[in-house]
């Protein structure tokens, strides 16, 4: 039965606002387990699985399916797949909100809009592998290395906890309907952090304020930043104490490392 056929069968409009694009590929939806590299024993954890096309290709394949919808008109779908399959859970809610269960890997097409915070909130679990459809620009951004175009605060923030592989590019017309963007599949291998920061709000605040000043010496820019939690004399002490080659980098050239070092260095001085 055809995406669109079910639609109409279960009288399902997809809400835009939601990101309800359904990955029509089938190719695509076995490449995603391919990626994933699931074993009968692994716990898949599914995020917005909508009419659940590729759910029921994660039902074959995993021990467990645990998938978190919040739109009631899937019901029905969902419904009809927990009969087949009795190691399929569905969870009703926003995925930002409810606590995830434990699980090994995640697989999901991931509802745009809410993306980010998705993928913040799953870094804060154990887990192996993470195979993600996303925004190609979002994919990009996540996977850019120093000095590269996309490389800013997400690329260091996610990159301390997850190695990040862009997969493959997809193009609009493997959705129905399609989206208004282009596509990407991400793979995030979980490790342990890279280097260590003293608070991770701290740590994303200090990224947020220095990346927005990209191009600047990392000494200039600590001069335009006049964020709440950075205050001048805070970020001149701090500077004080790093190398002067690190002070002279442009901040678009600062290591994932050296921004873990800068932390550090303001962490402390807030404490005096």
């Amino acid at each position: 039965m055809s995406i669109q056929d079910l639609l109409t069968r279960h009288a399902i409009r997809p809400d835009k606002k939601l990101g309800q694009h359904f990955l029509a590929d089938q190719q695509l939806l076995e490449r995603e387990l391919a990626y994933a590299e699931l074993r009968p024993g692994d716990i898949v954890l599914e995020i917005g699985p909508g009419i659940g096309n590729l759910t029921a290709f994660l039902a074959t394949r995993a021990g467990k399916v645990i998938a978190i919808e919040r739109d009631p008109q899937f019901k029905k779908c969902l419904g009809d797949l927990q009969a087949l399959h009795p190691h399929l859970e569905v969870l009703w809610g926003d995925a930002v909100e409810v606590e995830f269960p434990p699980f090994d890997k995640v697989v999901a097409n991931l509802p745009y809009q809410v993306a980010l915070p998705l993928i913040f909130k799953l870094l804060e679990r154990r887990f192996d592998r993470a195979v993600l459809m996303v925004q190609r620009d979002l994919a990009h951004r996540l996977g850019a290395r120093v000095g590269e175009s996309g490389y800013g605060r997400l690329s260091v923030a996610v990159g301390r906890r997850a190695e990040v592989e862009v997969l493959e590019e997809v193009g609009r017309q493997a959705f129905y309907p399609p989206p208004e963007v282009e596509s990407a599949l991400v793979r995030l291998e979980r490790t342990r952090p890279k280097f260590s920061v003293p608070d991770e709000e701290f740590f994303r605040a200090v990224l947020e304020a220095f990346f927005k000043h990209r191009q600047q010496p990392l000494a200039q820019a600590a001069q335009a930043i006049r964020e709440r939690e950075l205050s001048p004399p805070l970020l001149a002490k701090a500077l004080g104490r790093l190398p002067d080659k690190l002070r002279r980098k442009p901040v678009c050239r600062v290591t994932p490392a050296e921004f873990g070092e800068l932390t550090w260095a303001l962490w402390k001085g807030r404490s005096g």
